[in-house]
């Protein structure tokens, strides 16, 4: 009886393998399938912001150099700008030297100032005083310093040029010339509505000391600004 049973159930066993194989291949999961495969590769280009300057003296043709000034008799300097990059650009004028500035604003009413690019009118001012404190709202029609930056132009295409202009004058009330242009930082009140050092919006001791007013012709990506 024993022997009986056993090969029952060794029957059994080898029925329900059989059956579970043939599930398995009913069901069709057998780890084959179809494929199709391509191949790309993701390059890029580099876009460059370069600014080409000219229409005066020293390495990158910005000197430029007021003549013989007179109260009352303004002159005006300019200079050029060339897009050299492989892309469009912002370009802009930075005054970037912050006690020169305030120096030149420190002139107000003995000093008029004019900023223009591309024949439009960026600044005018015959007012150039800086302080809050002694002017209150700063306005074209009261006290209006030059700023530190302007936008000479938007979206200015590859070899796309410009000119930027400032015209100058003393006003005429002033009585005696100044040793140099624009001498800073100012160590003297000279005139009776302006500033002494003291009293001045801004010295650095970084900006040093000298004459004339620093400035810098400086293109940027589209839509931003000098030291974003």
């Amino acid at each position: 009886m024993l022997k009986k049973f056993t090969a029952r159930g060794t029957a059994l066993v080898a029925s329900i393998a059989l059956l579970g194989g043939a599930a398995f291949v009913a069901s069709g999961t057998t780890g084959a399938y179809f494929s199709d495969t391509k191949q790309g590769v993701v390059t890029g280009s580099i876009g460059s912001i370069a600014v080409g300057t000219a229409g005066g003296s020293g390495a990158a043709g910005l000197d430029l150099a007021f003549s013989k000034m007179l109260p009352g008799e303004a002159q005006t300097v300019s200079a050029n700008y060339r897009n050299t990059g492989n892309t469009a650009q912002d370009v802009y004028i930075v005054f970037n030297n912050a006690t020169a500035l305030s120096t030149f604003n420190n002139l107000g009413s003995y000093g008029e100032a004019h900023l223009s690019a591309n024949g439009a009118a960026l600044f005018d001012s015959v007012n150039l005083n800086d302080r809050a404190a002694t002017c209150g709202t700063f306005a074209p029609t009261g006290c209006w310093p030059l700023k530190s930056q302007y936008l000479l132009a938007s979206n200015v295409p590859v070899n796309g040029t410009g000119t930027v202009s400032l015209t100058f004058n003393y006003a005429s009330k002033m009585k005696g010339a100044p040793a140099a242009f624009n001498s800073y930082p100012a160590s003297t009140q000279q005139y009776s509505d302006t500033l002494n050092s003291s009293d001045q919006t801004t010295v650095k001791a970084a900006d040093g000391a000298g004459t004339g007013l620093p400035y810098q012709i400086v293109a940027t990506q589209l839509g931003v600004a000098p030291g974003q």
